[in-house]
């Protein structure tokens, strides 16, 4: 999700190698449209994301950008203060939190609508609102608690947590990445032994999310930028023997996945005892270390130069990013709507096809016209989403080590 401080930042004009990374924004713009496909009901677009294809999803990409721009924002402001950090985290996770309920207001109303007027429950039992509105009083406090959680509203509460946990590593451990990286093992490892998580209403209900887990997950997004300028990653990520063992990696969870079995084609799983580990709920490391060489192969694909960026698609997926905040929000709304529209219209390729496309588009269209207004209110040009695009004045302040991103040595 992106920190409104280091959403829209574009740095002095300047020498190119002083742009943002837009390769950031794009993949957090991507990550919010596949996760909309993924949590759309029984969407055969989620056949162009990951989720059927690996052994990580769209979760994953997430929660590491949402901590790499965390810490991208962190190091531009507060390394030289660190006890600025924590007010600032209380403040991002309130604005958070905000956001959560208004999701779970709109989702709630729509559900309630589509019954009374469509005389359908269907949204209400598939997204789990009906406890809310036949028991409004005992469950409206575990709303407000984070002690409720319907499907599609377990992202944000997650974030929210957090947000909060690292503002207070970062006044403890600045940028010793090292420190950050112990933290996370070892709250990870303990989750494992102990089976800790929390629970949702009813009791029954657990996160979907194990926080205690999916911390290590965002903390190796903060980790990645922090140790970003360190030689011996950048060796790592240039060495032709990491990009072979990524490669293997990518290769092995396909097979793993094994997505022809999945659509009825071929009942052959050689290496399903690998899925039978790899645990969302609780941040299985085998689906960090699949997504970890997914993001790797990207990023040695995908360069700072390369023409994706200059490209309509390329900047509408920036532009996403940029302000994925409220978009997120609005791409859950569309995700819960598609229980109603697939239940009135069927479940038919062409009626989720449109959808999906429609609606991905009024997040791209939202997400232009955005940027339209904030431009005009600030009287400058268009944001730089790419490569070829020049640079626009921006305070020095709002640029951060994260966001400088050199070329790698050749």
């Amino acid at each position: 999700m992106a920190q409104a401080e280091s959403s829209n930042a574009v740095p002095d004009a300047a020498p190119a190698t002083s742009l943002r990374d837009w390769r950031i924004d794009f993949w957090r713009g991507l990550a919010i449209v596949f996760i909309f496909w993924n949590h759309s009901v029984d969407n055969v677009m989620s056949w162009f994301t990951t989720k059927y294809l690996g052994l990580s999803d769209s979760a994953e990409l997430f929660v590491f950008l949402s901590g790499y721009a965390m810490a991208s924002m962190f190091l531009a402001k507060f390394l030289s203060r660190p006890v600025m950090a924590m007010p600032y985290a209380v403040s991002r996770a309130f604005t958070l939190y905000l956001h959560h309920l208004a999701a779970f207001i709109v989702i709630a109303t729509l559900a309630a609508l589509y019954r009374e007027y469509l005389g359908s429950s269907v949204m209400e039992r598939d997204l789990f609102i009906r406890p809310f509105l036949g028991a409004t009083n005992t469950v409206l406090p575990k709303l407000a608690m984070l002690a409720y959680l319907p499907p599609l509203l377990d992202i944000l509460p997650l974030y929210i947590l957090l947000t909060l946990l690292v503002g207070v590593l970062f006044f403890a451990f600045r940028d010793s990445w090292r420190y950050y990286l112990i933290f996370a093992a070892v709250v990870w490892a303990f989750a494992m032994v102990t089976g800790v998580t929390l629970s949702s209403y009813p009791d029954t209900r657990l996160w979907t999310f194990n926080p205690f887990a999916w911390q290590a997950v965002f903390l190796v997004g903060f980790v990645t930028c922090v140790a970003r300028d360190e030689p011996w990653l950048r060796r790592v990520v240039e060495s032709p023997v990491t990009v072979a063992l990524s490669i293997t990696i990518v290769t092995v969870g396909f097979v793993a996945a094994a997505p022809w079995a999945t659509l009825g084609l071929l009942p052959w799983r050689p290496l399903s005892l690998i899925t039978d580990y790899a645990d969302k709920a609780n941040a299985s490391p085998i689906r960090l270390i699949h997504f970890l060489a997914l993001a790797h192969l990207a990023t040695v694909l995908v360069k700072r130069d390369h023409p994706l960026g200059s490209s309509t698609f390329g900047r509408w997926m920036v532009l996403i990013g940029r302000r994925s905040l409220p978009l997120f929000v609005i791409s859950t709304v569309f995700a819960a709507m598609s229980h109603g529209v697939f239940d009135w219209f069927g479940k038919s390729a062409p009626v989720q096809i449109a959808y999906s496309v429609g609606m991905a588009g009024v997040l791209v269209g939202l997400a232009v016209i955005a940027d339209a207004l904030g431009r005009a209110t600030r009287g400058g040009g268009g944001a730089a989403s790419g490569p070829n695009r020049a640079p626009r004045k921006a305070p020095e302040t709002s640029v951060s080590a994260c966001d400088l991103a050199p070329a790698p040595s050749r």
